[in-house]
């Protein structure tokens, strides 16, 4: 069991790792001038790097930090000095002077990386080094006050602000939640268990089938409004003779154990890292440089040759984004902040849903709104602390959902200049964009582009929804399986037609043996083709039954069709609880939409040579999603009603015959 989970936890690191969520900001090689010093202790290297052209333009500076996250910067220039030379070679006395100012203020950054680090640090390894702020307010009680520091107080300020602009949508108050279902980096990195609330899973199970779900009881209890406040009279903060922050949260009592309010600072954290490199260059003159948190909060400078930086926004539906980001658009972006988050990489699949790792205090669960990457840019006019609040920005977008997004475009981004790029899924499976970047600005879009719908138009009173906004094409998102499917009939008619072809020359040593089988021609051609198109329709059959979709999981969307016409009349998407209803079909349709317990009631009718003719059915939302035809007048019989039963698996299929509806889950 143990060396199943040190497996399991290597992997993720190594996904973690090689996973940024932006894509192309520094397209810059490595040298193999390294110069290495010492600073506080520490050995810390730094290394020359080069353009296209193996030009050198710079010196970088990274190293591991928050747990194995990578953190790089690159400087281009120090004043109107660049540092195109090689700090590993032969230097003149002015270069050598700048190649040690440059050691000295990396070993600074160094420091103040590993000091942020300490204080936001969730877990404590016992040693002689002082717990962190963060681990002692998870661990103190109600009512208890704890000293930290003036970093800890601010990264807590900028987060009750971030707090309040979103009502509560960006919460570092649900760290208990994250734990519960499995993305604290305990379980998701380390595989650590021990809680109450823990299941064990191995790391097959858990590729294979996902974290098993926590239990309601739990949910309920972390995701109970006073326990996930994060409001000034819950989580106070003070500056009486130094910094302070008073836990004001009662305990969540689950079968008699207590569970104390937990929060994380982790995202901000790197954020306040990068704002506070980008102060340390200021100070030295530094305005060419780029500087990264794991990928998702940077900063840029000018380029290496003064120019605008350009910034590639990655493609969170391409099923390799967990370990590669792929390019969607590219835009210049100049002297900014970004920040990025995205569902498309701390996740696992449960039964067919998807679950991902920013979760909604509200719901208890992770954010299910159709947000799959969210990126936000802010100008350095709006100053430098911005890297820290985009980060808190970026996770409320993805629980807020559309319309949050939305307002939050039209109001507070517009009056700042921020630019917000979201990948989102429509509840019927579309592709779109949201986001207020003028299409002028795009510099380079990727031929996946094209499938997503342009969603946001700009109007007098600010960007409405587009929700008919398609792509300029579709592609089926499984793709890669049905290309498995074909190539495994193509090798396997391969196949036959080899083993044929060698009885029929006579080539196999059966044949050979077996009196005038050659006369005899005991594959004739019209023989043959019957074979192969019974082995062909066997092999598609084995790939629609076997490698495609099956209908194993639960059941995420249900679509109701016109079979007359084709039409999807109405799609409900049990997940996010979220529905379309296709008013103006040409069938002469009308829905019905009522909400009641756990689901919805939908009925459609419409008037056929005078009579009305309608169906209706219940489909109940969450992990018992499940649909059933329960009323309709369609004929004599009411075979619809009567004749299927409550579907409660995807790839179900319901059929009013005499209507022409058809209802399928998937």
């Amino acid at each position: 069991m143990k060396r199943t989970l040190v497996l399991f936890a290597i992997v993720i690191a190594l996904a973690v790792w090689c996973a940024p969520t932006l894509s192309g900001q520094v397209a810059h090689a490595a040298s193999e001038y390294m110069y290495e010093f010492e600073s506080g202790g520490d050995t810390l290297y730094m290394q020359n790097v080069a353009d296209e052209q193996e030009r050198v333009i710079g010196v970088s500076f990274s190293g591991s930090y928050f747990g194995d996250i990578p953190v790089t910067m690159e400087v281009y220039a120090v004043g109107d000095k660049p540092l195109d030379f090689n700090i590993g070679g032969t230097l003149t006395s002015e270069q050598r002077a700048l190649r040690e100012d440059l050691a000295d203020m990396f070993g600074r950054i160094h420091a103040f990386i590993e000091r942020i680090d300490g204080l936001a640090n969730t877990s404590y390894d016992g040693t002689d080094k002082p717990a962190s702020d963060v681990y002692r307010y998870n661990n103190a009680e109600q009512g208890q006050r704890i000293e930290i520091a003036r970093e800890t107080y601010e990264m807590l300020c900028a987060a009750k602000e971030m707090y309040e602009l979103t009502d509560g949508a960006f919460d570092p108050a649900v760290y208990r939640l994250v734990d519960l279902w499995g993305f604290s980096s305990r379980i998701y990195s380390r595989g650590e268990f021990g809680l109450p609330y823990d299941r064990e899973v191995s790391a097959e199970e858990f590729f294979t089938n996902g974290m098993p779900l926590p239990e309601e009881k739990y949910i309920e209890a972390f995701s109970a409004a006073e326990f996930v406040d994060f409001s000034d009279s819950a989580v106070v903060l003070d500056t009486d003779g130094g910094y302070g922050v008073t836990k004001n949260v009662p305990p969540a009592v689950v079968d008699g154990v207590s569970f104390g309010q937990w929060i994380d600072l982790g995202g901000i954290a790197k954020g306040y890292v990068v704002d506070g490199i980008r102060d340390i260059f200021a100070e030295q003159g530094i305005d060419r440089f780029y500087v990264s948190a794991g990928g998702s909060s940077v900063a840029y400078g000018k380029d290496y040759d003064g120019t605008d930086s350009v910034l590639g926004i990655a493609d969170a539906f391409d099923p390799m984004s967990a370990l590669y980001a792929t390019p969607l658009f590219s835009l210049e972006v100049g002297e900014s902040s970004v920040s990025t988050s995205g569902q498309n990489v701390r996740k696992y699949t449960r039964d067919g849903v998807e679950y991902a790792h920013i979760l909604d205090g509200e719901t208890g669960a992770p954010a299910q709104t159709g947000v799959r990457s969210v990126t936000v840019i802010v100008p350095k006019e709006q100053g430098l602390d911005w890297a820290t609040k985009g980060d808190c920005l970026t996770t409320a977008l993805t629980v807020m959902g559309r319309d949050g997004i939305i307002r939050l475009i039209n109001d507070y981004f517009d009056e700042r200049g921020i630019l917000v790029a979201v990948e989102y899924e429509t509840a019927d499976g579309r592709k779109q964009l949201l986001t207020n970047i003028p299409r002028e600005a795009i510099t380079a879009k990727a031929d996946s582009f094209a499938e997503y719908g342009w969603a946001l138009t700009a109007t007098d009173n600010g960007f409405v929804y587009d929700a008919n906004a398609t792509g300029e094409q579709t592609a089926p998102r499984n793709t890669y399986r049905v290309w498995l499917i074909v190539l495994g009939c193509i090798l396997g008619a391969a196949a036959v037609a080899l083993v044929i072809y060698r009885l029929v020359k006579g080539g196999g040593r059966t044949l050979r043996n077996v009196r005038n089988a050659r006369r005899d021609k005991p594959f004739k051609l019209g023989d043959i083709l019957i074979y192969m198109g019974v082995v062909l329709l066997i092999l598609v059959l084995f790939g629609v039954f076997v490698l495609g979709d099956t209908g194993k999981g639960d059941i995420q969307r249900v679509n109701v069709i016109d079979e007359r016409t084709g039409e999807i009349l109405f799609v409900y998407n049990t997940v996010r609880d979220e529905y379309t209803v296709n008013s103006t079909n040409s069938g002469g349709w009308q829905i019905e939409v009522e909400d009641i317990s756990g689901g919805i009631r939908v009925t459609l009718y419409r008037t056929v040579d005078g009579e009305e003719r309608y169906n209706q059915l219940t489909v109940m939302r969450g992990r018992d999603a499940s649909v059933k035809m329960t009323d309709s007048v369609c004929g004599f019989h009411q075979d619809c009603v009567r004749n299927f039963p409550e579907i409660k698996r995807a790839g179900g299929v319901i059929v009013c015959s005499p209507n022409m509806l058809k209802v399928v889950t998937l």
